[in-house]
């Protein structure tokens, strides 16, 4: 590479990673159509079948449905609304750092993914929760993702991006404000997901460019994350320009 090219908006090395799962994924899963339903697209926020659900339920079903996997069998529970506080002695009050969004797990043979309630009132951020734990249970089964074990969770955040997912995990990665619910005020950083804002505009990136879509993220994306989008859209016409045939040839057995 010329000293003076373009480079990512993440390490060299994460990106060749995420360039390895999105072949892995291309190679395990594909472009499916039968029975699964499953061709790839971009969900956008103004999404018909996710503004129109009004229930958690409702909301899953259009999640499973925009994802290809509205016949996979997977049951949706409320979970615990959990808040961990802790007081760094500062003026402005107690800190928190929110527990779990989601869980996936397999009971007996039924998939199970349970939602924190709190979330009914982000609905964008709800979104990223049930497409990370679908995700899951697609990788589910799948097996190990380049990089093994250690690297599932972030897999299964690129696998929700994969699905089409990307906007809302990106613009729902990183949220800072303040909380008061009657007995405790302060402030609260709530971060949800594996992989940076950064690493997930880049998979956006790579998404629309693997599966020749029109670059309807731009606008979309949080104002901070566009100019992201933009260095990773750069950086893939210089040195991707066909991801496709890249991902193809790609030797995955160096992340085995």
């Amino acid at each position: 590479m010329g000293l003076f090219g373009p480079s990512p908006p993440i390490d060299r090395d994460e990106f060749e990673w995420l360039l390895a799962c999105f072949a892995w994924i291309d190679r395990t899963l594909g472009k499916r159509d039968g029975v699964d339903g499953f061709a790839p697209q971009l969900v956008l926020p103004d999404d018909p079948g996710l503004k129109s659900a009004s229930t958690a339920s409702d909301l899953f079903v259009a999640v499973k449905r925009a994802a290809g996997l509205e016949s996979w069998e997977c049951r949706l529970e409320k979970g615990a609304a959990q808040r961990e506080r802790v007081d760094t002695g500062l003026a402005t009050g107690l800190f928190s750092q929110s527990s779990a969004l989601g869980t996936f797990s397999v009971e007996g043979n039924t998939p199970v993914i349970r939602y924190d309630p709190a979330l009914l009132r982000q609905p964008d951020a709800l979104v990223a929760t049930f497409a990370h734990e679908l995700a899951h249970l697609v990788i589910h089964s799948l097996g190990m993702p380049p990089g093994g074990e250690a690297l599932e969770e972030h897999a299964t955040d690129c696998m929700a991006v994969y699905l089409g997912f990307g906007i809302f995990l990106a613009n729902s990665a990183r949220n800072f404000g303040q909380f008061n619910d009657g007995a405790m005020q302060g402030w609260e950083s709530k971060t949800s997901g594996y992989l940076s804002e950064n690493a997930l505009v880049t998979a956006i990136a790579m998404f629309e460019r693997r599966f020749d879509g029109a670059a309807q993220s731009k606008d979309a994306l949080k104002d901070y994350l566009k100019p992201v989008y933009r260095k990773a859209k750069r950086y893939l016409d210089k040195r991707h320009p066909d991801l496709r045939a890249d991902m193809a040839n790609l030797d995955l057995n160096e992340w085995a």
